[in-house]
């Protein structure tokens, strides 16, 4: 195993497709969040919906910002 240095394509590639099918669950659970922030009527509610989106989003960008950097994405 390979724990600094170049990392070969083949673990690149794993790690991305793994990444990508990340990625998708979160950006269906943004639109989940959405659906039910908009669904729900108490403004504290609403709020908690509005801040799980942002760790999410937070977490979109994350995993994005690594498969630029270490999987050539």
């Amino acid at each position: 195993m390979n724990t600094r240095g170049r990392i070969d394509r083949q673990q690149k590639n794993i790690m991305r497709s793994q990444l990508e099918e990340v990625l998708t669950i979160h950006r269906n659970l943004d639109e989940k969040l959405a659906i039910f922030q908009q669904q729900s009527v108490n403004s504290e509610y609403r709020r908690f919906w509005n801040e799980l989106k942002e760790q999410n989003s937070e977490n979109v960008k994350t995993i994005s910002r690594f498969m630029v950097l270490k999987c050539n994405r």
